[in-house]
């Protein structure tokens, strides 16, 4: 039997886990945490970090392996890539892995290419940053503020003024690996992510993903709340945002796998936010229960070099996905389960009705998530803004 690793061991690569075994393959998880989730169900787990690069490659030499995959982890492509490049498997460059993980590089090539995104300034020392704010003079500002390196909107702040500047700037140095902080203007418009699969460099549009933050006029950063497939938007903006991003797969020499790319839309305006060359979180249960598309077999089937058929997307149903952060999210959840539990289709929730919630800075500080299944013809709009007495 052939040999298949998967990088990281958390819950949002345990249904590409379980794929692969379906297919026959003999499946190796790599993970720090010997108590992670995959632990158990992959046939052989290493207890290596996912960023241990060279060991990885040693093994997958030693195992001869078919084929090399992650999804949802920026750490977990990079490593992929490096193995995969090394090795003449499906994956992309280790080059490509790196530029669509470090925002620094990600934005020289958007202006190398034309490819419309915010205005923003780059700092890479305090010196830098003195500079600047000598240049703002004080007074009102509106930046977000970016840790050049780091996912999972970990460190990302708008800001309105010179203090809050200096406070995210310093937080966003402090966790950014290379130090570089990016500095953007604020963008208008609705957010959007777009997935993508790709093989042998032909490129395909898999949904589109409508896009929810946490709101208040005191929040200042950009946690996701929830995500919503099909995104509710014309055919027009459909085929301007498909013209758009099949330039930015190629501008980035996107070969194989998934790619996860966010949008502003603003009318007939789009510009780019940043792109992932993996999976987004959460996407492959949203794409199936919608569209009935199982994304983790079309990313093993990319993986191994395999041609993809052209793939009809007809949604069935909304599928949401709603994260739980607050007293408030666990109790929509209860409500949920006990009044309408058909309609969620997977949930990863271990709290009680004991737990604690505290201010969430980014999405590890998330409390569990679960799925519901909405059908075309009822109102999504009943479920994001979750209040129960509509119900």
């Amino acid at each position: 039997m052939e040999h298949y690793f998967i990088i990281g061991g958390g819950s949002l690569q345990l249904e590409f886990l379980r794929v692969v075994k379906q297919n026959g393959f003999v499946t190796h998880c790599f993970d720090y945490d010997p108590n992670c989730i995959c632990k158990d169900e992959c046939d052989i787990f290493h207890l290596i970090s996912i960023d241990e690069k060279d060991k990885i490659l040693e093994l997958a030499k030693t195992y001869n392996i078919a084929g090399i995959g992650t999804t949802a982890t920026e750490l977990g492509n990079i490593t992929v890539c490096y193995v995969g490049e090394k090795l003449g498997l499906g994956t992309n460059s280790y080059e490509t892995a790196l530029n669509t993980t470090d925002k620094s590089r990600m934005k020289k090539i958007f202006t190398k290419f034309n490819i419309p995104t915010a205005k923003y300034i780059e700092i890479s020392n305090d010196d830098e940053f003195e500079a600047l704010l000598k240049d703002l003079g004080g007074g009102v500002v509106k930046f977000v503020v970016k840790p050049s390196d780091r996912s999972a909107g970990r460190g990302v702040k708008k800001v309105n003024n010179i203090n809050e500047l200096k406070q995210a700037f310093k937080e966003a140095k402090e966790i950014s690996n290379n130090k570089i902080v990016l500095i953007e203007e604020v963008l208008s418009g609705q957010q959007f992510s777009i997935e993508t699969i790709s093989s042998n460099k032909k490129h395909q549009i898999i949904a589109i993903t409508e896009e929810f933050f946490r709101e208040g006029v005191n929040e200042g950063d950009y946690l996701e709340t929830q995500h919503l497939i099909p995104a509710r938007i014309d055919e027009i903006s459909k085929e301007m945002i498909q013209t758009e991003i099949f330039k930015i797969l190629d501008a980035f020499d996107i070969k194989f796998g998934a790619c996860h790319i966010e949008i502003k839309l603003d009318g007939d305006k789009i510009n780019i936010i940043e792109i992932a060359s993996r999976m987004g979180g959460w996407r492959n249960v949203l794409i199936e229960n919608s569209y009935c598309i199982n994304y983790n077999y079309l990313l093993l089937q990319t993986s191994l070099k395999n041609a993809l058929p052209k793939i009809d997307k007809f949604p069935n149903f909304y599928c949401l996905v709603k994260i739980i952060f607050t007293q408030l999210d666990y109790d929509f959840y209860k409500f949920m389960k006990q009044n309408r539990s058909s309609m969620i289709v997977n949930d990863n929730v271990s709290i009680t009705d004991e737990t604690k919630f505290k201010y969430s800075s980014d999405l590890l500080d998330a409390k569990g998530y679960y799925y519901i299944k909405i059908p075309k013809n009822d109102n999504p709009n009943l479920y994001i803004k979750q209040d129960i007495a509509t119900f």
